[in-house]
């Protein structure tokens, strides 16, 4: 079976580039039995003057961006993929990205993977304009439309494309979004079960300290030691200033072997994954945190309730909630030591059934295969 892998803006070859699901889906897919990968992309902006001009006063006057590639890069990259379909003749075509796909002529199969739509992002997430939203949705639809199949990590997100792009249920396949860990660094599963010790260890892993709740995270740890909790949070991802029972551990680069194992060091010591988030589509880190045993307590926004099973690898809290609500759940959690343990429990048995780019990459896969028959 020969594929034709579309990227957009990051390297699928690069692990520390974005979110790591370009990484572990093009690795997977390269990794079966009987397939050809060829890819297209990641495609550089270069910008007309005339681009940049405008770009630049777009966002003074309104505050705003406008769309998050130029016109020219949309068409350089359809131009690419329709050059790439005309030399490789695959049996599929696969992307995770709309805007290379804007006026790439699709005349084979086509997977399309995306972990959120713009009709959802627009709501939490309003860094462009309306009219930028508008463009961007148009660009997504052509995708969505012209799409075998649609794969996708979250069941809100599912629901979202079968309501309002009014796509057949049928053709829509969830799967919760999945970490690549080498195998080495994540831990025997008799080595996950621990009991709190006498400083709870909070872990929450970003790089948007708004979008993220970092704030949140930070209210919570000062609650808990004020209810008499000794707690202390680590902030893996970003910069920033320390605090009495916070320390910022700054950004890890996963291309670097001694920086990765360092970054699932944070996992090894962790009791709880803290996950405020305003929005997040899906969150690899959660699956991250899986692999060590490690539980979730995080907010039912975006796609965070299908990345955690609420009381069963982890806590969903309604959405929104103050951080008085994480600190009461919390307490409840270290109070029951069988239940976090169960919680361990299952978080473990969930990153290896599926929440690994093994397991996923073998369901994506077949559905690669079955677009193709």
């Amino acid at each position: 079976m020969k594929i034709l892998y579309v990227a957009c803006r990051w390297d699928p070859t690069i692990q520390d580039e974005y979110s790591g699901s370009d990484y572990g889906a093009y690795h997977m897919i390269k990794k079966g039995d009987c397939v050809e990968v060829y890819l297209v992309g990641p495609f550089e902006e270069e910008p007309s003057f005339f681009e940049r001009i405008f770009s630049k006063f777009y966002r003074i006057i309104f505050k705003k961006r406008l769309i998050k590639y130029f016109p020219s890069t949309i068409r350089e990259s359809g131009k690419h993929v329709n050059q790439a379909i005309r030399k490789y003749d695959p049996d599929v075509i696969f992307s995770k990205y709309s805007a290379p796909m804007v006026h790439a002529k699709i005349t084979k199969p086509f997977v399309y993977m995306c972990d959120s739509t713009i009709h959802w992002t627009k709501k939490y997430w309003p860094e462009f304009s309306k009219i930028g939203f508008k463009i961007m949705g148009k660009w997504e639809e052509k995708s969505l439309r012209e799409s075998d199949r649609i794969v996708t990590f979250s069941h809100e997100n599912a629901d979202i494309i079968h309501n309002h792009y009014h796509k057949d249920h049928q053709k829509i396949k969830v799967m919760p979004i999945p970490a690549y860990i080498p195998d080495f660094l994540i831990p025997p599963k008799e080595k996950i079960t621990k009991t709190f010790g006498n400083e709870l260890q909070l872990l929450l892993v970003g790089k948007r300290y708004h979008l993220r709740g970092v704030d949140i995270a930070i209210d919570v740890c000062d609650l808990l030691n004020k209810n008499g909790i000794p707690a202390k949070l680590r902030i893996a991802g970003m910069e920033g200033e320390n605090l009495e029972n916070v320390e910022f551990l700054g950004v890890y680069n996963k291309e670097n072997l001694q920086e990765l194992s360092a970054y699932y060091k944070c996992f090894e010591t962790a009791d709880l994954l803290i996950h405020p988030s305003r929005f997040h589509a899906a969150g690899i880190v959660i699956s991250e945190a899986a692999a060590f045993g490690v539980p979730t307590i995080t907010n039912n926004v975006g796609g965070l309730g299908t990345s955690v099973l609420h009381n069963l690898t982890g806590i969903v809290l309604p959405e929104s909630s103050k951080p008085e609500a994480y600190t009461q759940a919390i307490i409840k959690l270290i109070h029951d030591q069988k239940r976090y343990n169960a919680y361990q429990t299952a978080a473990r048995e969930r990153f290896d059934n599926e929440l690994n780019w093994e397991v996923a990459g073998q369901r994506l896969l077949k559905i690669l295969q079955e677009v193709k028959a």
